[in-house]
């Protein structure tokens, strides 16, 4: 059986990630690459032996998640790691993916001797052979494809092989010259970010090369802006820097001497497609010269620049260039193809992603070629079809499982941005919008109608609407009653089963049952809706703790051998001619934040008297303590918009931490109620199951996160009701080395920090801290 040799960091660097670096990320490589596996001999590997390799790669992953060449690599690597490394663990899996990869590798070895094999097919037509002065320059191509010289060599004895044919050889390539490195590696990065080249820093700014300098600097000043009102990251940095950097060469400096050190690389760039289409056709025909002046201009170069860097290529290897027209003459319609663009900027304005991406189209076709205005209308159109595609995704689940607040969120969306794109099935949101209202209305009907019994209205209304944001805050300010008459019986098999008299609340209730160790430790039996439940742990017990809970509202814990609450006296009747006094102000006891878009929610239980508004507090201010009295609420902070009843809505905060409270207005009287805080931190990463334990990468500076469990869908926030919430330091986190969770549901994972000795959690997980569990 063969040995897998130990894993070399240094080499594997060398050897794997500069290999796929170079040929484009990690679309032009397979798993048994990246895992440093043999593909020859993925059918005698041991599960064990394979199981190390991918162990040590991930780990390896980790520590270069910060290489400043390769974290963008590592960082698309790690994303497809979980679904990858659990193929490969497995014979079965293993053989699956050698199949699949088999398959890419021939794909990728055609598509890479694809023009080697076009260059021998043509000079065999034109001379009946290899002309032996060719050879260099063939391998040449061949080395810039990647292709060794055995195989080339393999390549070439196919053919015959002529003496020296009476051309011209082409010039050898020079030395590409090295110009504003850094702001060229930055857009390069960039670009691997958001999943699109970015050539140049005018393509940056989404202007041309021929802009002036006030245009440059009223544009970078606008996006400075912009960019800074983004959450902290890494594309955040990335592009500050690139603004910064586009402020020192093309408003303080010569944006001549950028543009000159651009067309430098573009030259390097451009050479050897001169040279190959000499090394076939002796000259460079119109039709090549019309194409490599199209991907200059592509490649940020202004018309002049792009013509002198084609012409120069020819003219240095020996050729005469017949160079297409300037753009101004062959492009009459060039105003067209700006309006074009304009009417395709109004049309997502309008949230007519359809027709925007008509009029993109349009201007590309009457401008015959791309022009940096158009590429960035073109981005913006597909940005706008990225979220709407989210959008529609979060539709079908969301109108499943009754959450019609939820929904009508998602719908509004897309009304306003792409109400012309229908959803995965034909459906139109302005339909299914008006069906989601709908059932908002009905639900504010049935919870404005209902008398005595609210308790049950409140639990209809959340059947029909399970997010009704009004009925949810009300019912969770309402205590559920707590299961009685906790008490164990023998079991057959030396088991115990604990029963208990159910709780009085309506609704449906479930029951978690905990058995409590002589040493007052806690162990879970299990969760129940029933009366019972059957206790099968060994070992001494010295009772039981029953907690019920509705709609995951818990209530007070229930023990064995407790008595039975009394029931609670009937208040007493006021006298007849009593004055009916003013009701106090009664603070409302719970305020949520949640976001959607570009906007931040904050939901509450309106109160039974009074009205309630949310302020935000100024950075660095502590909220006031519930129930306390308010004197002069504008020194608490800066009102947020009212929306309804229970809903406030605020831009959402880019800063560190933004705390509100709501306030509860009775008369003349102002008491603080809840608060919530919206928290902006560096995100956990590398989210992973391992075995039955829940690992991450932790951020830096972070000791503290919260994880929330949920069974039937992923967490929305860290304090999704529906989940279960737990706090882990990084102590307890290396101790138990990872986390426990249960097979089956979702997990996701929140960044902490502590602000006055209170714990402050991240309002959002990003993909990388979301993981399935099962």
């Amino acid at each position: 059986m063969p040995v897998l040799p130990p894993f070399d960091g240094n080499g594997y660097r060398k050897r794997v990630l500069a290999a796929v670096e170079a040929r484009g990320g990690p679309d032009e490589t397979d798993p048994f690459e990246v895992y440093d596996l043999p593909l020859e001999a993925a059918g005698s590997l041991t599960d064990d032996e394979v199981a190390r390799r991918v162990d040590a790669v991930w780990a390896f992953w980790q520590k270069q998640r910060d290489h400043p060449k390769y974290r963008g690599l590592v960082t698309a690597l790690l994303a497809s790691h979980d679904r990858l490394a659990e193929l490969l663990r497995t014979a079965s899996g293993r053989q699956w993916l050698a199949e699949q990869t088999r398959a890419e590798r021939a794909r990728r070895d055609a598509a890479r001797f694809a023009e080697l094999d076009a260059a021998l097919q043509r000079l065999v037509e034109r001379f009946g052979g290899v002309p032996a002065d060719k050879v260099a320059g063939l391998r040449g191509m061949a080395a810039a494809a990647g292709i060794d010289d055995a195989a080339f060599e393999a390549r070439l004895r196919g053919h015959r092989l002529l003496a020296a044919a009476d051309a011209p050889a082409p010039a050898a390539p020079g030395d590409a010259a090295v110009v504003l490195r850094q702001v060229r590696d930055g857009l390069e990065e960039l670009g691997r970010i958001e999943g699109a080249r970015v050539p140049s820093l005018h393509a940056l700014l989404e202007l041309p090369p021929t802009a002036d300098r006030d245009t440059v600097r009223r544009r970078r000043d606008a996006l400075l802006v912009v960019n800074r009102q983004r959450r902290p990251d890494r594309r955040r940095a990335l592009v500050d820097d690139l603004l910064a950097a586009a402020g020192t060469l093309l408003v303080d400096g010569d944006p001549a001497v950028y543009l000159d050190a651009l067309a430098d690389d573009v030259r390097e760039a451009l050479r050897p497609r001169v040279a190959a289409a000499l090394l076939v056709e002796d000259r460079l025909t119109p039709a090549d010269a019309h194409l490599l002046v199209q991907e200059a201009l592509a490649a940020g170069l202004d018309p002049r620049r792009a013509s002198d860097v084609v012409a120069g290529l020819a003219r240095d290897a020996g050729s005469p260039a017949e160079l297409p027209p300037p753009p101004a003459a062959r492009t009459p319609g060039r105003t067209d193809w700006q309006a074009e663009v304009s009417a395709a900027r109004a049309a997502l304005r309008a949230g007519r992603l359809a027709v925007a991406r008509r009029h993109v189209d349009a201007a590309l076709s009457a401008a015959g070629g791309m022009h940096p205005p158009i590429r960035a209308a073109r981005d913006e159109v597909d940005e706008a079809a990225a979220r709407a595609d989210a959008a529609w995704r979060g539709v079908a689940p969301a109108l499943s499982a009754r959450r019609h607040a939820a929904a009508a969120a998602a719908l509004e969306h897309l009304v306003a941005t792409a109400a012309d794109v229908p959803g995965p099935r034909g459906e139109s949101a302005e339909e299914l919008l008006r069906v989601s209202r709908e059932a908002l209305a009905a639900a504010d009907a049935v919870l404005a109608a209902a008398g005595p019994d609210r308790e049950r209205a409140l639990l209809a209304v959340l059947d029909a609407v399970a997010d009704h944001p009004a009925a949810w805050g009300e019912l969770t300010a309402l205590p559920v009653a707590p299961a009685t008459g906790v008490h164990a019986v023998p079991a057959p098999g030396g088991a115990r089963e604990v029963r208990w008299t159910p709780s009085a609340s309506p609704g449906p209730v479930e029951y978690r049952v905990l058995r409590v160790r002589p040493d007052g430790s806690r162990q879970v039996v299990g969760v129940t809706a029933a009366t019972s439940l059957e206790d099968g742990g060994y070992g001494p017990v010295t009772g039981h703790v029953v907690v019920a809970s509705r709609l995951g509202i818990a209530a007070a814990e229930a023990v064995t051998g407790a008595p039975p609450a009394a029931p609670a006296p009937p208040p007493a009747a006021p006298p007849a001619n009593a004055p009916v006094a003013a009701p106090a102000a009664v603070p409302v006891d719970s305020l949520t934040a949640v976001p959607h878009g570009r906007r931040l929610r904050l939901i509450w239980s309106p109160p039974a008297a009074g009205t309630a508004e949310v302020r935000r507090l100024p950075a660095g201010t502590a909220p006031p303590a519930p129930g306390s009295t308010v004197v002069d609420p504008d020194a608490v902070g800066a009102p947020v918009p009212a929306m309804g009843p229970g809903l406030a809505v605020d831009t959402r905060p880019s800063a560190p931490v933004t705390e509100y409270v709501v306030l509860v207005r009775t008369g003349t009287a102002v008491v603080a109620g809840a608060s919530a805080a919206w928290v902006v931190l560096p995100p956990v990463s590398g989210a992973a199951l391992d075995g039955d334990r829940l690992r991450w990468t932790w951020p830096e500076g972070c000791t503290e996160v919260v994880v929330v469990v949920r069974p039937d869908a992923p967490p929305e926030g860290p304090d999704d009701p529906a989940g279960t919430r737990r706090k882990v330091t990084n102590t307890r986190y290396e101790i138990d080395g990872g986390v426990p969770v249960p097979g089956g549901g979702h997990a996701a994972v929140f960044a902490c920090t502590r602000a006055g000795g209170r714990l402050l959690v991240a309002g959002e997980a990003p993909p990388d801290a979301r993981v399935p569990l099962g």
